[in-house]
């Protein structure tokens, strides 16, 4: 049987950033693996406004690059992160506007995951091989994961010119992300214990995905 133990340490980064950054660890078979967990500093609802924005091509936005530096920073040293969408008073800080109807929030959570991609693949290139969002409402879960869907149907009709392009993402896509309502308590001591076995026997498949990447797609 899997046994975990969650440790909790401070290690926040500056507060002019638009995310506090700590680390925790989780204990698995003896092995003390650290988390990284990011959680937003002020609230952020999207709604139609965000469909919008997020239908035109955007660039990294400062607070990506922030995300990216703090994975680069880890030199490898951390394997699992997670995004929180509660902070610790159970605030909520990232939110669909209840105001969307189905097939708005569906979009959403494509055009989120579509754009979010450049991100993912830096943080993988940094080390990150899976990313955990806990504490996300039952619909932006259910949105987020069909976004994920989405984009795997649309790469499997149409890959990438670039053919290890289209392996990262479909790696990221199927192995990377999940979205939870659970709390960060128990999908770190709960269900990281098992990712980390699979992620473990996974880990050089990364590491060669990564590699066939060219250098453009990560600067």
């Amino acid at each position: 049987m899997l046994h975990a133990r969650l440790a909790r340490s401070s290690n926040a980064a500056s507060s002019q950033s638009p995310f506090r950054v700590s680390e925790t660890t989780v204990t698995s078979h003896g092995t003390v693996h650290p988390v990284l967990v990011i959680t937003s500093r002020v609230p952020r609802v999207f709604g139609a406004e965000r469909i919008e924005a997020l239908k035109k091509p955007i660039a990294l936005s400062s607070a990506d690059r922030f995300l990216i530096e703090q994975t680069r920073e880890r030199g490898h040293r951390i394997h699992l992160a997670v995004f929180r969408a509660t902070n610790e008073k159970g605030d909520r800080l990232w939110a669909f506007d209840p105001g969307l109807s189905s097939a708005e929030a569906e979009e959403l959570g494509y055009l989120i995951t579509k754009s979010l991609l450049p991100v993912h693949r830096r943080m993988m290139a940094n080390g990150i091989a899976l990313l955990a969002h806990t504490e996300c409402g039952t619909r932006e879960c259910y949105a987020m994961r069909y976004g994920a869907r989405r984009l795997l149907s649309e790469l499997d009709e149409a890959p990438h010119t670039d053919a290890a392009l289209t392996d990262v993402d479909r790696w990221i896509l199927r192995n990377m992300l999940f979205h939870f309502a659970l709390d960060l308590e128990h999908v770190t001591t709960s269900l990281f214990p098992n990712q980390i076995r699979t992620i473990e026997r996974r880990w050089s498949r990364v590491s060669d995905l990564v590699t066939k990447l060219p250098r453009h797609f990560l600067d």
